[in-house]
């Protein structure tokens, strides 16, 4: 890990435990063990440390994004269904909510999002709106494929999202991310999900 890397990685362990406001320069120099002039070598100040947490975000999140379009195209059941576990699996998990900077960011963000108006932005699109499409898009092409409703469609993505979202809160952005906690994430989503009506044996 370079020292910028380094920095950026401390900084962010500081700021989703005290805030941004609450963690200086001097506290993350103090925690890298570095000169305040080495940070000041990588970084214009603390806002700029800031500014580059959130574009390696938002690139991270646009790249998963990216890997995830063509869910929904795949012509038939067994394909839609790989399509499925992957958005779940990749997404959802180990590159997004299990994912150690992500997990971070997120924790952050559920603090700064009431003194910061691009973090509540960023907070809302990515655990809120983004899941939600990529779910919208996969059960939306499942419902092509089984002959359920748009309406039930719907009704299946609301409580889904919401279900899915209370064990995100539950397990992951709540006491310190653990193996334990990941593994009963992990479980309650597959459990619920095999019981919908989309999955076969």
């Amino acid at each position: 890990m370079s020292t910028k890397e380094k920095i950026m990685d401390v900084a962010l362990h500081m700021f989703s435990e005290r805030g941004y406001e609450a963690v200086s320069i001097r506290d993350i120099c103090g925690e890298v063990g570095i000169k305040e002039s080495t940070l000041y070598y990588h970084f214009k100040n603390k806002k700029d440390i800031l500014d580059s947490l959130i574009s390696k975000f938002k690139t991270h999140i646009d790249e998963l994004l990216g890997h995830i379009e063509d869910i929904g195209t795949e012509p038939d059941k067994k394909q839609t269904e790989a399509a499925e576990k992957n958005a779940i699996e990749f997404y959802m998990m180990d590159s997004y909510l299990f994912d150690p900077f992500c997990n971070l960011m997120l924790r952050f963000m559920m603090m700064e999002q009431f003194h910061n108006e691009e973090m509540r932005l960023l907070y809302e699109k990515t655990l809120f709106t983004d899941p939600y499409e990529i779910q919208m898009k996969v059960f939306t092409a499942i419902a092509m494929n089984f002959g359920i409703s748009e309406t039930d469609i719907e009704f299946i993505v609301r409580e889904t999202h919401a279900y899915m979202t209370m064990l995100t809160f539950k397990y992951l952005l709540n006491g310190e991310l653990t193996e334990e906690r990941k593994k009963a994430y992990d479980r309650d989503v597959h459990e619920y999900m095999s019981r919908k009506m989309w999955i076969t044996e």
